[in-house]
């Protein structure tokens, strides 16, 4: 006897959509992952920004440092240590020195204006260009003097003994600020130079 072919299902059998309902939880799915790595990539690219930021104001209050030591040692033009005639210059004792707490904001720098031109660095805001805010700055408080008199001053370190000083000399206190393109990233720093 021969086997009678089994009918194939028929097309009109009442669909259900379950399908559909898959296909949109993958699509969903697919969706917030693609958010979520935009979400990822856009703060990766801020951290990045702020890193740069910071280094570059890092990288600016390091040459404002530079600049300030040009300034005492008297190799810019137009520039030496003068605290009578220059507002960014002070005495030992002056009142008028920033608290050591204002030193990290943006306003209390708008009223200091060393004197020369500062060196120019690519991305750090300067008032020479024409920027609103100057991210390369720095005052001068001279500390102390040391040393000096007629029969010199012996130094011992550690087992050495030698160098005779006859010349007094002067400790400044520099305390520069640089700050980075957006303003946001900032370094003050300090340092103690001897001439």
């Amino acid at each position: 006897m021969i086997a009678r072919p089994k009918p194939l299902p028929t097309t009109n059998a009442p669909q259900e959509g379950f399908v559909l309902i898959v296909g949109l939880v993958i699509l969903g799915l697919l969706t917030m992952l693609a958010l979520s790595s935009m979400r990822d990539t856009t703060m990766q690219e801020k951290m990045a920004g702020a890193s740069r930021d910071s280094g570059l104001a890092f990288q600016a209050a390091e040459s404002a440092l530079r600049d300030a030591e040009n300034c005492i040692t008297g190799t810019t033009t137009g520039c030496a240590f003068d605290e009578v005639a220059n507002d960014a210059h002070f005495a030992q004792d002056d009142k008028m020195f920033p608290k050591h707490n204002t030193l990290f904001n943006a306003d209390t720098w708008n009223d200091y204006d060393p004197p020369g031109e500062p060196t120019t660095l690519a991305g750090v805001p300067s008032k020479g260009k024409g920027d609103a805010a100057d991210g390369v700055n720095y005052i001068i408080r001279k500390a102390s003097t040391v040393g000096g008199g007629a029969g010199g001053t012996s130094v011992t370190l550690e087992g050495y003994s030698g160098s005779s000083e006859t010349e007094s000399q002067a400790i400044y206190e520099i305390t520069a600020r640089g700050a980075g393109a957006s303003g946001a990233g900032q370094s003050v720093l300090r340092v103690y130079f001897r001439q």
